[in-house]
């Protein structure tokens, strides 16, 4: 069972839905004029989401703080629906899950599974074929030796079903992440607490996500009217700092399908997979495409963060460093899971790159005489 201040942290969870309906008030309730300060915490965190502002540590906490942090959620998600916009619900649920991955990292190892747990990733049993005939581990885990919890309790591997891995681990990518690198026995996959972690994150954003992309609901006083008009505002706000988006000189029609599948992706404020952010960049920059402009694609990402985006860009393209990175191959695309809808052109043997698919497009038919 959490306690309190736990249950505001995870105000998506069973037991915060419990609280709160225990706590007698309706949606509403909580929506009236006599609420003003649960209306304006939840004004504040959607406002943190959209301004992508880094988790902060809680500070003391008095019982009603507590309870104006948990019961400003479900206020939070009614403006979020209200305002119905798709980039405003990814960068909010992405905020939410990176409210719970901050906390979780703080949490016991017992609280981490029972989280876990319910939100669809059950810790499994360690496989048989990791012990002997007699029940004992045929190895030393040196990780269990070297590692302790705060709670003094050992690190250790946590077990989970290989379809929970793959399904939680879709849109997160790097070396750690590729199956490859995984320890995969009898149809579990065996992580350590931190990647835990990481997936219960990816399972949050998915749950704050639920129902919230239907008809938005009506606002029920002017107040409320009020925060909606400032949060579209705010919203758009966002877009316009980065604004216009001009892809300069490339052309649409011209675009390998696995490049236009990519480019989609961040435009419907999608988190990209790192070799897809990569391959777009690379290939973007070979085509004429400056590093302002590049940038200006990723502004819209639920993870966006102006100084690290900028950086990642100017790195690769060279704008500030030595050397600048070449476009993939088609090969490498199909290595990093990002070959995404190859077309006829795509499947000739000769075609060895998306940027040669590029010049190919772009070259004019000779008129018949």
């Amino acid at each position: 069972m959490l306690d309190q201040n736990q249950i505001s942290r995870y105000p998506f969870l069973k037991e915060a839905k419990e609280r709160v309906r225990g706590m007698n008030l309706t949606l509403d309730d909580m929506l009236s004029p006599e609420n003003a300060v649960i209306q304006e915490r939840a004004l504040s965190r959607i406002e943190e989401a959209v301004d992508g502002k880094e988790i902060q540590p809680e500070t003391r906490r008095g019982v009603e703080e507590v309870e104006t942090d948990l019961l400003s959620y479900p206020v939070a998600r009614f403006l979020v629906a209200s305002v119905g916009d798709k980039h405003l619900i990814k960068w909010f649920s992405h905020h939410e899950g990176e409210r719970a991955r901050f906390f979780l990292q703080k949490e016991d190892m017992e609280t981490v599974k029972n989280i876990g747990g319910e939100l669809g990733l059950p810790e499994k049993e360690e496989p048989a074929d990791m012990k002997d005939k007699n029940g004992k581990k045929r190895f030393m885990d040196v990780r269990r030796a070297l590692h302790k919890e705060r709670s003094g309790s050992e690190m250790g591997t946590i077990w989970i079903s290989f379809m929970d891995f793959l399904v939680s681990g879709k849109n997160i990518s790097g070396p750690n992440w590729d199956l490859v690198n995984q320890k995969l026995v009898g149809g579990l996959v065996g992580i350590e607490r931190e990647s835990y972690i990481r997936l219960i994150q990816e399972r949050a954003k998915q749950k704050v996500e639920e129902g919230l992309d239907g008809s938005p609901p009506t606002p029920v006083n002017t107040k409320l009217k009020e925060m909606i008009n400032s949060l579209k505002m705010k919203v758009e706000g966002r877009r316009k700092r980065y604004s216009p988006t001009e892809l300069g000189k490339m052309t649409i029609t011209r675009l390998p399908p696995c490049m236009r599948q990519i480019l989609g992706m961040s435009q419907a404020g999608e988190n990209i997979p790192h070799h897809a952010r990569f391959a777009l960049v690379t290939f973007l920059n070979a085509i004429g495409m400056s590093s302002e402009e590049i940038f200006k694609i990723f502004t819209t990402a639920p993870d966006f963060k102006e100084d690290i985006v900028r950086y990642q860009v100017e790195h690769i393209t060279g704008s500030s460093s030595a050397t600048s990175y070449h476009a993939p191959s088609c090969d490498t695309m199909k290595s990093g899971g990002v070959c995404f809808n190859p077309d006829g052109l795509c499947e000739k043997e000769w075609l060895n790159t998306p940027l040669y698919y590029y010049k190919l497009k772009g070259r004019k038919r000779p008129t018949s005489q």
